[in-house]
């Protein structure tokens, strides 16, 4: 059985999810550096106001990502 996921910038608003892995291995790096963790709670706090990034929260941290950070986060559907 094939694994379903989404990615961060498919939450809506004050929506969350688990991470469970990153599709881009460049970025993982950058973003478990920022605390980004596969098992992390990720909630959707805003898209920014002219697109092309996000405001995360990320255990209770506040991030903001870009568009292609924030599409390579798998998270749990």
């Amino acid at each position: 059985m094939q694994r379903r996921y989404r990615h961060v910038k498919d939450l809506k608003p004050r929506e969350s999810a688990r991470t469970i892995a990153f599709s881009d291995s460049a970025l993982a790096g950058k973003l478990t550096a920022m605390g980004v963790l596969p098992g992390a709670l990720i909630e959707m706090v805003r898209p920014a106001p002219f697109g092309n990034a996000y405001y995360i929260k990320c255990d209770g941290i506040r991030l903001a990502l870009r568009e292609e950070e924030a599409g390579s986060i798998m998270l749990e559907v």
